[in-house]
Formats: C-alpha cells, sequence, structure tokens
C-alpha cells in the first residue's frame, strides 16, 4: 500500500499526531488494571449525587443500606472453569452466565430473589432452564431485551428500574408499622432481624461477560455515582473475564454524561427551594425601611397631584389675579 505523501507543513508549524488514512474514530478510553497488591478500590453511595429519578433518598438507603462496596481482586488465583460461576459485584448483585441461572444449589445458597436476564431481541427463546428452576423456587424473573449497543442506554435505565423495584418490594414485604408516638414519629417501622431476607438479583446473559457486564456497570454508575473508568475496574476486579469493547465503553461514556446533566438539572431544581427555606419568617428593618419609603413617595406623589389639580379652570400664562377677573 502506498503511503500517501503530506506535504512540507509551513516554518513554525509541527504535526500532533502522524497522519493515517483511515477513517476518524473516537479516542481510546484507557482502563488501567488493579492488581490485588494495588490499593483497595470501594464505592460509597453518596446520595447527593445519585439522580434518583423516582426514587426518595430513603428509597435508595434501603438499597444499598449505605454501606460502602470493596472490591476483591478475583485475578488472584483466577481459573477458567471460574467464569461459568457468578460473582457478586455489589453484595445483592451477582454476574454470572445463563448456566448458573438454572444451577438450584447456587441459586439457594445464596439467596437469589430474582433473575434478571439480558438477552438480545433479535433471537427468540433461550433462558427456559432459569424461568423454569424459578417457577419451582417461587423466584421472581424479568428481562431486558437489546437488539444492538444503540439500545444499552435505554436499556441501562430499565435495569436500573427493575433492580431498584425488586429490592424495594422484598423490603416492604417484610417491614411492620407500628403504632405512632410523638417519641417515634408517623413513619415509625420495624423490622424482624432474625428473619428479615434482603433481595438479591442474579443478571446474566449468554456469557456474562459483554451485555450483562454492560448492564451491571450502568447499574452502578446509576446507583453510586461512580465514574466510568473507576466503575469498569471495580466490575473486572470482581470478575476477571468481563470484556468491555470499545463500543460498549463509549456508550457507557455517552451515558456517563447523561447522568451528569440529569444530576446538574437535579440540583438546579432544589436550589430555589433551598432559597425559600432559608428565607426568615419575621420582618427584617430594611423591609420596614423600605415600607416607609414608600409611604412617603406615595405622599409626595399626592401632594404634587393636588398641585396639579388645583390650577384647573385657569387660563395659561395668564397671572392668577388676571385669571381671576376673567373667570368673574
Amino acid at each position: 500500500m502506498n503511503r500517501i505523501q503530506v506535504s512540507a507543513l509551513p516554518s513554525g508549524v509541527s504535526a500532533t499526531a502522524p497522519y493515517t488514512p483511515r477513517p476518524p474514530s473516537p479516542p481510546y478510553i484507557h482502563v488501567p488494571a488493579i492488581y490485588h497488591h494495588g490499593p483497595n478500590l470501594s464505592i460509597v453511595p453518596s446520595f447527593g449525587d445519585v439522580e434518583l429519578s423516582n426514587l426518595t433518598e430513603k428509597d435508595l438507603a434501603v438499597i444499598t443500606l449505605g454501606k460502602a462496596q470493596r472490591a476483591r481482586d478475583t485475578s488472584h488465583g483466577w481459573e477458567y472453569e471460574s467464569r461459568r460461576k457468578a460473582q457478586p459485584i455489589v453484595d445483592f448483585l451477582f454476574l454470572g452466565p445463563a448456566s448458573v441461572a438454572r444451577d438450584r444449589d447456587f441459586v439457594v445458597k445464596e439467596g437469589i430473589t430474582m433473575i434478571l436476564t439480558a438477552k438480545d431481541s433479535r433471537f427468540k427463546g433461550g433462558f427456559l432452564g432459569a424461568t423454569r428452576l424459578a417457577a419451582e423456587l417461587g423466584i421472581v424473573t424479568d428481562s431486558v431485551d437489546i437488539a444492538g449497543p444503540h439500545e444499552l442506554i435505554p436499556a441501562f435505565s430499565a435495569a436500573a428500574a427493575k433492580i431498584n423495584g425488586h429490592l424495594l418490594e422484598i423490603y416492604r414485604h417484610q417491614v411492620q408499622p407500628v403504632a405512632t408516638s410523638p417519641s417515634l414519629g408517623q413513619d415509625h417501622v420495624v423490622i424482624d432481624s432474625k428473619s428479615f431476607k434482603r433481595g438479591k438479583v442474579l443478571l446474566c446473559c449468554e456469557t456474562g461477560n459483554e451485555r450483562s457486564a454492560a448492564i451491571v456497570a450502568g447499574y452502578i454508575m446509576t446507583v453510586y455515582a461512580t465514574e466510568l473508568v473507576k466503575t469498569l475496574q471495580f466490575i473486572q476486579l470482581q470478575r476477571f473475564c468481563v470484556n468491555f469493547d470499545d463500543t460498549t465503553k463509549h456508550v457507557l461514556r455517552s451515558y456517563e454524561d447523561i447522568l451528569r446533566a440529569r444530576r446538574d438539572v437535579m440540583k438546579e431544581v432544589k436550589r430555589p427551594q433551598l432559597v425559600r427555606q432559608e428565607q426568615p419568617f419575621k420582618r427584617r428593618i430594611e423591609d420596614t425601611m423600605d415600607e416607609d419609603d414608600e409611604m412617603a413617595m406615595q405622599d409626595g406623589m399626592s401632594e404634587m397631584d393636588e398641585d396639579r389639580h388645583s390650577t384647573r379652570g385657569r387660563a395659561p400664562f395668564v397671572q392668577h389675579d388676571e385669571a381671576d377677573d376673567m373667570m368673574e
């Protein structure tokens, strides 16, 4: 292949990169690897930075329990067979292949309450074994249909709504309201810690490495307000075999920008409310001074009006004595 000759650049001008005849492409998103001997990686729910959508801060506290999630490096001692298992990305969300959803021992042992599949909508069928097992065990099943990378962004929001809705439903079925009292408050509820069972979700696709991994990344970015690179590092530490290709990374980057814009809008919406709440209820001395100034101005205007109307009926440009003689 003949190399394209580039004309000599003018004096004082230098190229920032070597010339190439290929079509332009988005910039590469580099995700540095983190090893087990490196610094610990953790994510913490931050209610002020999360775009809550239809959730309240109390709902988010129920979902995350306000706990920090610490990544456990699985690359040390990782085996090929480990890709056929599911790993907890956070303590209530597992990621793995579809075959795990048919593993009765795993589902019962981990206390899975929902199986969410990320399906390719272009292919029908699949995941039938998982559906049968879930029906036998009384586990909720749901799916997110994705035809291609262009449908990932709406799938992120849909999956987050399904996961959060299920976790809140599991919680609300176990809360026990108590009689209201001034000391406890009207919305006080109690939970039997001995019998309480927290909801857990298994998110899977055919391999557990691509489509479902992208959904997990979108969920963590939504609920924990983490940036893209940190999110991918966190997931890869937990499940070493995940694969985020360049297209998926750029889709997640676009989703990160959307979440950031939503958070900025929510902050602007809340700001006028905070300003109104900070306004004092008592009148300040400046307010009374303004009222006095307004009353003085009104009195001055009324005097000017009286002077103006008192000259009505007199001929213009005539002295007052002559005007009175003319009127007589």
